[in-house]
């Protein structure tokens, strides 16, 4: 590897010089130019020490601010970040956002330097550049801690892109959106390049237990990974409505979901207020108009993480005065199956337990929420309590679920205006019926390239004639 190579591959981190990053195999090459004859060379970059065990270890590899919102972030070495504020001197630090910090991987970017593209750390105006951790990999709710004191909690997967930001007006082309990831600051702190990152979200949701394992060999004792449950009481307006039991994660999306699927909410604008104690397993939600609930609401509810729920979800009572859903949204067959093997790879929880169900809202393109839980119906409520929080639309787009496709879950689908909901498991006979009835495209089995339309095939855009 010549210099002039070098030169080619790194010329954006002549604007970074403390934070160019070399791949695994190029530094022994790297050691050997470090020689008489090239130290003023690479003096000019003020390489950092990056020997194999510093590359492999998940890190912080820039710190990037700007003063206004819309443009490059400049990267730097280090920078405050503030407690349920953000990153100290940056335009989107905000104490009334769940933004208030976004991060992109260095992988990322190196995707778009393959195309030719001149970028670096902070062109796609994140605030932390890291490397070694598959960001869009890591469930809402997920939490990350950097260095020793700094904790971050992520909120949001992907966003919206806006054509006017800066780099899509220079290069036509943003990665922020797709793979770009936003977090709150739990425990502020000084962060700097080269900061340790460590995630430790499953200290949340699993738990590693001893057993004793018995094959053909015979026996052994091994320690096995299995998913949390927990339970969780919804009160609305100081009423006990239900107790769910569930994953303990993203409660807060989950009871905002409960109630939005059980028809008692209708939309952020009329939530006044939110209240969640993660140790006790409650959840108090305050709304506008302090109505009383009906008897048969308030009828205490334990609502199991696999079982029926309330009284509105006797699905052929509820679905009456359900509007047919009309929607000329269009997906072909490679579509979804890229989208399943997608949603695949985000079941993060499932692999390790074998014990969870998941779920995603995506467009034709990309997975947009994702969320996991011992219940099917958890899953599906944690995703639609973070699109009524977070404001993010669901009229044409499509569920992935890895639950069967109950008449339960079909309504709950079709009251956020959602018109296509992809299983890899079966539908239930109701399920299917209600689906017709309500103008939901059903796909079920989808595993691979194989899948069974059961309802309105008119959105399934196929390459026969």
């Amino acid at each position: 590897m010549t210099q002039e190579v070098i030169t080619q591959r790194y010329k954006h981190m002549e604007y970074h010089p403390s934070i160019w990053t070399v791949s695994q195999d190029e530094c022994p090459i790297l050691d050997q130019l470090e020689s008489a004859s090239n130290r003023q060379f690479l003096a000019k970059f003020n390489r950092n020490v990056y020997n194999t065990s510093y590359f492999s270890m998940a890190k912080i590899i820039a710190v990037c601010k700007s003063k206004e919102k819309g443009t490059r972030k400049k990267a730097g070495t280090e920078g405050i970040l503030k407690e349920d504020y953000g990153l100290v001197g940056d335009a989107h630090a905000d104490c009334c956002t769940h933004r208030q910090v976004s991060l992109l991987a260095m992988e990322s970017i190196a995707k778009m330097r393959k195309l030719g593209f001149d970028v670096g750390p902070g062109d796609f105006a994140e605030n932390l550049t890291t490397q070694g951790v598959e960001l869009t990999s890591l469930p809402v709710g997920t939490k990350i801690s950097i260095g020793k004191d700094i904790l971050l909690e992520v909120t949001q997967i992907g966003k919206k892109c806006h054509s006017g930001c800066a780099i899509y007006q220079e290069i036509g082309k943003c990665i922020m959106p797709r793979e770009g990831i936003f977090a709150r600051v739990i425990h502020g702190g000084c962060v700097k390049a080269g900061d340790p990152i460590k995630i430790e979200q499953a200290d949340n949701e699993t738990e590693t237990l001893p057993v004793l394992k018995f094959t053909e060999k015979g026996s052994s004792s091994i320690e096995d990974v299995v998913a949390k449950e927990s339970s969780l009481t919804v009160f609305l307006n100081n009423q006990e409505l239900a107790t769910l039991l569930c994953s303990p994660a993203n409660l807060r999306y989950l009871a905002v979901g409960f109630l939005v699927s059980e028809g008692l909410l209708k939309s952020k604008g009329e939530i006044k207020r939110i209240m969640v104690d993660d140790r006790r397993g409650v959840v108090w939600v305050e709304t506008e108009r302090n109505e009383e609930l009906a008897g048969d609401v308030l009828s205490k509810k334990i609502i199991a993480s696999g079982g029926g729920r309330g009284a509105s979800l006797h699905s052929a009572a509820a679905a009456q005065g359900q509007k047919k859903i009309e929607s000329k949204i269009k997906i072909s067959v490679p579509e979804i199956s890229a989208l399943a093997n997608k949603f695949q790879r985000r079941c993060r929880i499932y692999r390790a337990t074998g014990g969870v169900h998941s779920a995603a809202l995506c467009d034709n393109k990309d997975v947009l929420v994702f969320s996991e839980d011992i219940g099917r119906h958890n899953a599906l409520d944690k995703i639609f309590g973070e699109c009524v929080l977070n404001d993010i639309a669901t009229n044409d787009r499509i569920i992935i679920t890895s639950g069967r496709v109950s008449s339960e879950i079909l309504l709950k689908v079709a009251r956020r205006n959602i018109p296509i909901i992809v299983s890899k498991s079966a539908p239930t006979n109701l399920g299917v019926r209600l689906a017709n009835d309500l103008g939901v495209t059903l796909v079920g089995f989808a595993r691979g390239k194989r899948m069974n339309v059961y309802t309105h095939a008119e959105r399934i855009v196929t390459d026969e004639k």
